[in-house]
């Protein structure tokens, strides 16, 4: 009763098992406009046929370790905001699901003032309703050097942390994007589904790559403010580093890093950056002028 006065305590979903973060913890955490600026790229425009494949989660519940529900999904600022650049930059992208079902949007995450995110997601929608199989692109064999897909996207939010991780086809899917000198962008927890194994079992293609990501520590921490109604039951950094990869921030400042082809950010605070800065790498990898 207490925790619900001070508005620290995780809300029932209203239709569904779940909990939505507390009204504290989206206000903190939850952006009503978002941090998108639009740029015109100086005039560039890619008119090629390369594009983005956008791999989310089709999971919506996160089980705590307390067994309540967290309802999540993908972040939807940290999905539409980079492609919102990469759109402008003449990008094209397709969405993705482990096995072709709708993929999953935080709906109270939607930043609420921002018509420009607004009406992105509104124009389209459709791709998230009915996305792409990877289970059927790996069975078909399309993951292949002359695919059309020049970079994977992996956008946050809690939802990349279930199924996918577990997922041989990401794991596929990852191995194939290193090994084919593809670019890979992640932000905040998406970085979760880099340690997905493929059949192999072979160690992680992103072994002794640096990036950031959404920190352990203010996982560990939210629950305190009703973001989660109870503790993770695996925390991602500490998951990435055990497969070699180092996470180099412990804090949310909005920071991004690129090594080699891996490009991540931390947060929502860094969707606008990453966005620009993919675009940046894509246009000098394909001579944009």
């Amino acid at each position: 009763m207490i925790k619900k006065v001070l508005g620290i305590a995780p809300t029932k979903e209203k239709n569904g098992p779940g909990y939505i973060p507390s009204p504290m913890g989206r206000k903190f955490g939850v952006d009503k406009v978002s941090g998108y600026k639009a740029t015109d790229f100086e005039g560039r425009k890619y008119k090629g046929n390369k594009k983005i494949l956008v791999l989310c989660t089709e999971e919506r519940y996160f089980e705590m370790a307390n067994g309540k529900l967290f309802s999540t999904g993908n972040n939807v600022q940290e999905t539409m905001v980079p492609l919102m650049h990469l759109v402008n930059g003449g990008f094209s992208f397709d969405v993705v699901t482990s096995t072709g079902k709708p993929a999953i949007l935080e709906e109270w995450s939607v930043p609420i003032k921002d018509k420009a995110v607004l009406a992105f997601r509104e124009e389209h929608q459709t791709k998230f309703d009915t996305p792409l199989s990877l289970k059927a692109l790996v069975a078909g064999n399309a993951l292949k050097g002359e695919s059309d897909y020049i970079a994977l996207f992996l956008p946050g939010g809690h939802g990349s942390m279930v199924g996918l991780p577990d997922d041989e086809n990401v794991g596929t899917l990852l191995r194939w994007i290193e090994v084919s000198d593809r670019y890979l962008v992640a932000v905040c927890h998406g970085p979760a589904a880099m340690i997905a194994r493929d059949q192999s079992n072979t160690p992680n293609p992103y072994r002794g790559y640096k990036m950031v990501a959404f920190p352990d520590k203010f996982d560990k921490q939210s629950p305190s403010l009703g973001y989660l109604p109870g503790q993770l039951t695996w925390f991602q950094c500490e998951a990435l580093e055990k497969e070699g990869i180092e996470v180099i921030n412990d804090k949310i400042t909005g920071a991004t890093h690129v090594d080699r082809k891996l490009i991540s950010g931390d947060s929502p605070k860094a969707c606008d950056e990453l966005g620009k800065i993919t675009v940046a790498a894509l246009f000098k990898e394909l001579q944009v002028q």
